[in-house]
């Protein structure tokens, strides 16, 4: 019989941004996100192969992961990396990066993902947020890092994908419904109370829904 799983309230939501705050130990470690900064230069002029070499070699250096790396349409190269904290709670609170480089430089900063394992069920995977906002929209960035998180997915075995959507998403929820269904997620949506869940079952492993 299949377990039950629900996907993060607003009360549990809010419970995660404040686990992530303590991790960045920054009040608001999410404005700086929101920012946009000038492209930081290329180690070589001109040579994006090569900077992806370095970022690599550099954030495995440091104990982060590098899950996936590929270009979008722009001709920029899209880096998919998973930020390792080293405090016993990587395997629970999951923090994925997108590193984006260009002929034009290195954006800054990287967009933000954060995911929750479910404490009692380590196959349950719970999306609390994604930061991919203003001009980083519809560049291919989303899709990119959805082909980095289904890689995470098969290492650790996740058989089921939850996540909520609020009313503050609202203004673009026909682009997230797509988004979503796009890549293979049931969405069930409340356009009268503007809240709305998603949810994605990994077949390859045997999920089955409940008979």
């Amino acid at each position: 019989m299949e377990k039950k799983y629900h996907p993060l309230d607003e009360k549990s939501t809010k419970k995660l941004t404040d686990i992530f705050k303590e991790l960045f130990g920054d009040s608001d470690p999410f404005s700086e996100f929101k920012r946009e900064h000038a492209p930081i230069p290329l180690k070589k002029k001109g040579d994006t192969y090569y900077e992806v070499q370095w970022h690599t070699s550099d954030l495995e250096k440091d104990g982060h992961k590098v899950l996936h790396v590929a270009h979008n349409r722009f001709a920029e190269s899209v880096m998919i990396y998973r930020v390792m904290y080293g405090d016993g709670m990587d395997d629970e609170n999951i923090h994925l990066r997108v590193k984006v480089i260009s002929l034009k430089g290195v954006k800054a900063p990287d967009s933000n993902v954060h995911l929750h394992i479910d404490f009692k069920n380590k196959q349950h995977l719970r999306i609390a947020d994604i930061k991919i906002e203003g001009d980083r929209v519809n560049r291919g960035y989303g899709s990119i890092l959805m082909e980095g998180l289904m890689k995470l997915v098969q290492e650790m075995q996740i058989r089921v994908i939850t996540g909520w959507i609020s009313s503050v998403d609202w203004d673009h929820i026909d682009r997230s419904e797509h988004f979503y269904k796009k890549h293979g997620f049931d969405c069930k949506l409340d356009h009268e109370n503007k809240h709305g869940t998603i949810r994605w079952k990994n077949e390859a492993l045997g999920y089955q829904e409940e008979k």
